[in-house]
């Protein structure tokens, strides 16, 4: 090797170590920062006085039951104050009975303002009181229209008689520290594939699948101009049961959820989700339905056996999604209760839609549920890994932690009890770390330099060492491979002559007794050809390296064929009894033997042709 190449590559090696070096030595620790000492909203004060003046007309209540075992309520309020001062709230009753099982609420104003709305510690006749602020007082003889949304867990039960059964008892209309005048109007609705729904005393809405109650005349029907506050004077119709039968839906949760969106500052958003979904219902069900934002692209959706099939992608009617339906029945099995599915969702979103940039710093707004499902989220954890982040300028929530780790930013945010109508919209600002991004690709190219001036000092060497080493004529044993090529062909045939007449036994071609005495035939004869091949085979080990790499491999590719054949017999043995989920799981995995012991097959008559090339 001359002085130049020798000098050329210990300098290439040695800058190639100092950069890898300083890139790990500048932050090879991984910070974990806790935030459980975050000061939270405290509870605004909530007064009681003047409730007897406020009145409430023009309830309307939406309650949809969802085929997954969540109850969505949406009442509408029109709210008057009577008295001779503002107010800034209003209460509005939950039952205390279920606290656990409410999972979301939310209030909007008639524009589709968001209102503030908290729990609070006061209980009322067996309501836990809700306090929601208007986001300006409402005066004296004013009146305003409020929207309360909330979502219950658990609430419906579910039964299989024949059929499957869904229950639950409710109170009919929103229950409330007021009285209630005017139109007075709730509808409750099953999925629509459902049958013979009921109601204690609703009237049917005919191919709507939905129940009407309503007081068309207070006074006629309960005596008053007015319904108390909670309820109270409209008697056994306060509570109502319901009931319906659904055999394709069924009460499901998505018990995991673990979302990594990988932001880079090279224009790349990917989003990587781990799902977990139970049938915790009484029915089988094999679809899956999710929405993913409209503009995603390169969808791919797989679990540890590889691709699913039956993925169906569609407008779902909004411009904000596309609705993505897995038929688990293409390529996977029914999902049976008490049962659990895992499977991942990968795709891409368009960079420009979400981020801003100004000179050295990206500004990102991003909703962090970016996959919904009518289906409660149970245990969620997201992760935005923030590729070449010198620092978090600002962000609009702070994470349950953040992990640092060589250039890497990861905000890490945790939450339970997700439901549909959720959102997580956040926006932060980072400072791009530059000297981070461009170290990557010097690191690559210094990396391949290093390679490629290995492999061209090496091909010189090789080239000198052909053209002074004398070639030397190594020793092959001509006779014994010919007679090892010659011993292993007819075993082969031997084998195939088995497999043929088992095939031909199967199918009742040849009677039992003929492919027994078949059988019994080749298998001596292969025994006795096995004794014959070791002695040739233990030459050919011992000639040199070459052809022991070859013997090698023959027995390497026996024990694989014995292998498959063991597989195939437990596979069919338990097939016979009734230990498989179908036929075609059977059929498919038989399949992938086969094709597996053909391709060893191919293998051995490979290698024997190589063998045989050294006779010529």
């Amino acid at each position: 090797m001359a002085k130049e190449e020798k000098f050329l590559l210990f300098f290439t090696s040695f800058l190639l170590f100092i950069v890898i070096l300083s890139y790990i030595a500048e932050d090879s620790e991984i910070q974990y920062i806790e935030y459980n000492n975050i000061s939270k909203i405290p509870e605004v004060s909530a007064s009681l006085e003047g409730i007897e003046n406020v009145i409430v007309s023009k309830v309307r209540r939406d309650a949809n039951i969802t085929g997954y075992g969540l109850l969505i309520f949406e009442d509408s309020l029109e709210i008057k104050n009577l008295n001779n001062y503002p107010i800034s709230s209003i209460f509005f009753g939950l039952s205390a009975y279920y606290p656990e099982d409410l999972i979301f609420f939310k209030a909007t104003g008639i524009n589709e303002n968001t209102l503030l709305a908290e729990r609070s510690s006061i209980i009322m006749n067996g309501f836990e009181m809700i306090v929601i602020y208007f986001d300006s007082p409402l005066l004296p003889h004013q009146t305003r229209t409020i929207k309360f949304t909330y979502i219950y867990k658990n609430i419906v039960t579910y039964a299989l008689i024949d059929d499957q059964y869904a229950a639950f008892l409710v109170t009919v209309y929103p229950v409330l520290p007021y009285k209630i005048e005017g139109d007075i109007v709730a509808y409750f609705s099953a999925p629509k594939d459902s049958s013979e729904l009921e109601g204690d005393w609703g009237t049917p809405l005919g191919g709507l699948n939905t129940l009407l109650y309503t007081f068309e005349d207070i006074s006629s029907q309960i005596g008053a101009d007015f319904i108390t506050p909670f309820l109270e004077n409209i008697g056994d119709k306060k509570v109502v049961r319901i009931s319906f039968i659904n055999n394709e839906k069924t009460k499901t949760e998505m018990k995991e959820i673990n979302r990594d969106i990988f932001i880079s500052p090279w224009g790349i958003i990917r989003v990587n989700e781990k799902f977990s979904i139970e049938n915790l219902g009484e029915i089988n069900f094999h679809t899956v339905s999710l929405k993913i934002p409209h503009h995603a692209s390169n969808l791919y959706i797989f679990d540890d056996l590889g691709e699913i099939l039956g993925v169906v992608i569609e407008n779902s009617g909004s411009s904000k999604y596309k609705k993505v339906t897995i038929n688990l029945l293409e390529n996977r099995l029914n999902l049976k209760p008490n049962s659990t599915f895992n499977f991942n969702v990968e795709y891409n979103l368009p960079f420009e839609n979400y981020v801003s940039l100004n000179w050295f710093q990206e500004s990102i707004q991003i909703d962090l549920l970016t996959t919904t499902y009518d289906y409660m989220g149970r245990d969620q954890t997201i992760n935005v890994i923030i590729d070449g982040c010198y620092n978090v300028d600002s962000i609009s929530e702070y994470p349950d932690a953040i992990k640092k780790t060589q250039g890497t930013t990861v905000l890490v945010y945790k939450s339970d009890f997700i439901s549909p109508f959720e959102t997580m919209v956040i926006q932060f600002t980072f400072t791009i770390d530059f000297f981070d991004l461009l170290l990557r690709p010097i690191i690559f190219m210094l990396l391949i330099s290093f390679i490629a001036s290995i492999y061209v000092l090496t091909v010189k060497l090789r080239k000198k060492e052909r053209d002074t080493v004398i070639l030397k004529r190594e020793f092959i044993p001509v006779n014994e491979i010919r007679e090892f090529c010659s011993l292993y062909e007819e075993k082969n045939a031997l084998i195939l002559e088995i497999r043929q007449a088992e095939e031909d036994a199967r199918r009742k071609k040849i009677a039992k007794k003929n492919y027994k005495n078949i059988l019994d035939k080749n298998t001596s004869k292969i025994d006795e050809i096995q004794q014959e091949i070791n002695p040739f085979k233990k030459i050919l080990l011992e000639t040199n390296i070459t052809f022991e790499n070859v013997i090698k491999r023959f027995d390497l590719l026996e024990a694989e064929r014995i292998s498959v054949k063991d597989s195939l017999n437990l596979l069919e043995s338990r097939y016979k009894r009734g230990r498989l989920p179908s036929r075609a799981a059977y059929l498919k995995l038989s399949d992938d033997f086969k094709k597996r012991r053909r391709k060893i097959e191919r293998n051995i008559d490979k290698l024997i042709q190589q063998l045989r090339s050294y006779l010529l």
